[in-house]
């Protein structure tokens, strides 16, 4: 069928074609009927779709449309509309119209592109460049693919209250579009099919709020690489079926609330970047909540959203919430460190990273925690007192002195059967030996256990295997307390000059 390229070629015009034509050369809106979408076919208000073109371009010398453009509401457009690579003159703005079959505008240029609530089977405005804004909000019902993939948006892309229905695909498709204000898929906004905007560009703000996502399968909302300049508001959202994917995503500002996020295994989160979190929650306990969400996929944990959040905490001046955020990545590697390990089975590397990991938890929270060393030592320090009290009480410590070990005095007691314990007895203030080092348990145990203190006592006193049980195991014990009081110490020492990094 050939285009109408001239008023005369549309033939005889019926009474709603010829009140269009009147508005357009008018520069006026033409309302149809009561102004509101039709339901089916009415011939009073019936649209051919190639007159509607003639005068979306302009029209003709007999048919000059206004500078302002064409401005159509509540009428029914029969036929296929195809703007391919056409250039519109001013506006486009088709509000409560229902189109019997998709709108082709692929490379199509307009000043202003507006379907408010206006039912059509779909657009493919792929590449197309828009000096103004395009809306899609307020009724506005696609049954088929929205597609704005490519293009180039001067004003906003307002789909708030629109609903976008497919059986399967992309309901809304703005991968690669470039939008220097803001985009509203809000306010009743309803996808059934994924909505794409992968890559997308845009520099004012990201609204979702009150917007509801679902498909039937994959992705309800996929974002890769996607920028948004100023803030992206994700709160009031019903995101029902499928997973919201914002691997490499960067926003402004992160205003949302935790109920909007899809649970565990449906949110993918790993790359998302936020430069602040605005008007939202920023207590660890709810973010940690949030972060378990979208940081395992495919058994596979990735701790770079742990990262990001304890970063701009930090940067929010929220210091212990950062730390406790770091400490919860550091927990979960050494979980997932583990399931790798169980199923490498003998790798002795992953063994040792997994210990040395464990003993950087519990001893100084991985850096962020340094004084939990203090602690302890404290607990080495009292079983070295309780074990050294022991062996005191049964009589298994002797000087720890050659010179002292072969004086006739401590000989005359270590070789009296009758004596129980020798060295007590050779201690006694009343003793040979009571100007000798006197015998402190809590002494004894400190200075065994804190390396970097010299108190004496273990100089002066060592347990005896041959005396009793418990110098023997005092005996064996104090190389193990012994090894760990330096441990602790100086992990603990690290930690506190900053030797263990904290990022």
């Amino acid at each position: 069928m050939s285009r109408i390229r001239t008023l005369s070629d549309a033939g005889p015009l019926s009474a709603a074609e010829q009140q269009l034509v009147d508005a357009c050369k008018a520069g006026e809106t033409c309302t149809l009927g009561d102004g509101t979408r039709p339901e089916g076919p009415d011939p009073a208000r019936t649209i051919r779709a190639d007159l509607l073109r003639f005068l979306i371009l302009g029209g003709d010398d007999a048919c000059r449309v206004d500078e302002y453009g064409v401005a159509l509401r509540g009428a029914f457009i029969e036929g296929p509309l195809d703007l391919s690579f056409a250039t519109a003159r001013g506006r486009a703005t088709m509000v409560a119209c229902r189109f019997d079959q998709p709108i082709a505008a692929m490379q199509a240029r307009f000043e202003t592109l507006a379907l408010g609530g206006s039912a059509l089977p779909g657009l493919n405005a792929q590449g197309a460049r828009i000096a103004g804004s395009v809306f899609l909000r307020k009724g506005f019902h696609a049954t088929g693919t929205v597609s704005l993939a490519g293009a180039e948006i001067g004003g906003q892309l307002d789909c708030a209250g629109g609903r976008f229905e497919v059986k399967e695909g992309d309901a809304l498709n703005a991968q690669g579009a470039r939008i220097p204000e803001a985009v509203f898929l809000s306010d009743g906004f309803h996808a059934t099919g994924m909505v794409r905007l992968t890559g997308a560009e845009i520099g004012g703000q990201l609204t979702c709020v009150g917007g509801r996502f679902e498909v039937r399968d994959g992705d309800a909302l996929q974002a890769q690489r996607m920028r948004v300049t100023g803030s992206f508001f994700w709160r009031n959202v019903r995101a029902e079926s499928g997973s919201v994917d914002l691997a490499d995503v960067h926003v402004g500002d992160l205003v949302d609330d935790l109920a909007s996020w899809p649970p565990a295994g449906r949110l993918y989160l790993d790359g998302f970047t936020y430069d602040r979190i605005s008007g939202a929650f920023t207590d660890a306990r709810k973010r940690l909540d949030w972060l378990a969400r979208g940081t395992v996929w495919e058994g596979e944990f990735f701790p770079q959203p742990y990262t990001q959040l304890a970063k701009v905490l930090r940067e929010m001046g929220h210091e212990a919430e950062a730390r406790r955020v770091l400490v919860e990545r550091e927990r979960l590697l050494d979980r997932y460190r583990i399931k790798r390990l169980r199923a490498e089975l003998a790798d002795l590397r992953a063994l040792w990273e997994t210990i040395w990991s464990f003993l950087l938890r519990w001893l100084v929270g991985y850096g962020y925690a340094p004084f939990r060393s203090i602690w302890a030592l404290a607990a080495l320090i009292v079983i070295a007192t309780g074990l050294g009290h022991q062996a005191w009480e049964s009589g298994d410590f002797a000087p720890n002195s050659a010179i002292i070990l072969s004086t006739d005095d401590w000989r005359t007691l270590a070789e009296d059967a009758t004596v129980a314990n020798p060295a007590k007895v050779w201690s006694d203030p009343t003793g040979p030996g009571r100007d000798y080092e006197s015998f402190n348990a809590w002494a004894w145990g400190t200075d065994l256990v804190v390396p970097i203190l010299s108190l004496g006592q273990t100089e002066a006193w060592a347990p005896s295997t041959a005396r009793g049980p418990w110098g023997r195991r005092l005996w064996w014990a104090r190389w193990v307390l012994e090894a760990f009081g330096w441990i602790v110490t100086a992990l603990g020492a690290a930690a506190i000059t900053g030797i263990i990094r904290r990022d």
